[in-house]
């Protein structure tokens, strides 16, 4: 059960993302890029958040971690844009999903880093 916390912050932030979602948001970001790079923000979070918990639970290779959070996350991004589709003043759209899948990819790798990075030893002072 202890195990189970790695992934609370990946259940909380996904109901976030579903609960906002849920909500007609009028938000007209200009060009069709800074939409998919709020796709790819919100899901580089949510990457990040699985990340932590496949990282710490399993003792898999780091592949195959990758891999997990990976195909947990795409299929949480499908979801979302099918949710979106029967909510009145939204829309979904195939090109959000490819965001998303760069976003969890992404979220995987600044998990990557930030472990390489927290188990570097300190450097010396140069003399």
């Amino acid at each position: 059960m202890k195990k189970v916390r790695y992934f609370v912050p990946a259940i909380l932030y996904y109901l976030l993302i579903f609960a906002l979602s849920s909500q007609h948001i009028d938000v007209n970001l200009p060009g069709h890029g800074l939409d998919k790079a709020a796709h790819l923000i919100e899901f580089g979070v949510l990457g990040l958040f699985l990340s932590l918990g496949y990282f710490n639970v399993l003792s898999s290779s780091a592949a195959v971690k990758a891999i997990l959070v990976f195909i947990t996350g795409l299929p949480l991004g499908l979801l979302d844009e099918l949710h979106q589709h029967f909510v009145p003043g939204r829309t979904s759209a195939l090109d959000d999903v490819a965001a998303d899948a760069a976003g969890i990819i992404a979220g995987i790798l600044v998990y990557l880093y930030w472990e390489k990075r927290r188990k570097r030893p300190p450097q010396e002072p140069a003399a």
